[in-house]
């Protein structure tokens, strides 16, 4: 089954990008800020 256009794995869907673009955007806007500091402290972020 691996490289039949149904279900190419190494060929994201337009959906899979968008997907991961737009966690990609969440996770800079609201774990990166604090992500050193959290690291830092040991401590699991509410």
């Amino acid at each position: 089954m691996a490289g039949s256009a149904d279900f190419d794995l190494y060929r994201p869907s337009e959906e899979h990008d968008m997907l991961r673009d737009a966690i990609r955007s969440l996770a800079e806007a609201k774990i990166a800020p604090f992500a050193a500091a959290v690291d830092e402290e040991a401590r699991f972020p509410q």
